[in-house]
């Protein structure tokens, strides 16, 4: 039996480890989760004022839902961070670098 259980736990390691792995094919910057509400709006009202900036979250297009700053933000952060070819950290001290990719239907994150 106890053989039984390392074996196991070496096949939950294994697959662990190759998931994990697989997982890291890019970096995306979105907007951190312990981010006030506020903060968001304000990064959104100061990058929208460029209307092609914020073009992929307006009502109809792909990445609008859903409709919260978080999301916006997030999409925003992630677009100025490729933009700059990943030279420069995920900016504005709201956002953070995930291993993931983060897009969803048919909105899809660079």
């Amino acid at each position: 039996m106890e053989k039984l259980n390392v074996f196991s736990c070496s096949l939950v390691l294994l697959f662990f480890t190759s998931f994990c792995q697989g997982a890291r094919q890019g970096s995306w910057c979105v907007a951190n989760w312990f981010v006030e509400d506020e903060q968001l709006w304000a990064y959104l009202v100061k990058k929208c004022k460029h209307k092609q900036v914020c073009k992929g979250i307006q009502p109809g297009m792909p990445c609008y839902d859903p409709n919260t700053n978080h999301s916006h933000a997030s999409y925003i952060l992630n677009n100025q961070y490729k933009k700059k070819r990943n030279r420069e950290p995920c900016t504005e001290d709201i956002g953070m670098i995930v291993h993931m990719n983060p897009s969803y239907g048919d909105c899809f994150y660079r």
